[in-house]
């Protein structure tokens, strides 16, 4: 139940990524996931702080929230891909190959 969560989470942000990136390459490299999470010392260190404080819901362990995490890091994009992301946030959340609409101003001053 709860990776299905973090397969349905990973799924939205990625999609999110790629229509900022106006169709262009948007990625997952196994390879840099594996090593993140295999050098997590640190990360699952904070995760027990974050748990120990209540910060995650009942359901998940301090380790699961993680695993959405490590994925994240393991996006990969190209230097063009990168760029349209980058002019998205810039031009207020419009893309400016697709001109479609695909974050709030509120979220690109949140995000900036």
């Amino acid at each position: 139940w709860y990776q299905r969560r973090v397969r349905v989470r990973f799924d939205f942000v990625t999609s999110e990524y790629k229509k900022m990136a106006g169709g262009e390459f948007v990625g997952f490299s196994n390879a840099t996931f594996l090593s993140e999470k295999s050098e997590a010392d640190r990360n699952y260190a904070i995760g027990y702080y974050l748990k120990e404080h209540n910060v995650f819901p009942e359901v998940a362990t301090s380790r699961r929230p993680l695993d959405l995490y490590f994925q994240l890091c393991s996006v990969e994009t190209t230097a063009n891909s990168a760029a349209v992301i980058s002019a998205t946030l810039a031009n207020g959340g419009v893309c400016p190959t697709t001109k479609d609409v695909c974050v709030t101003a509120d979220a690109v001053r949140n995000t900036l």
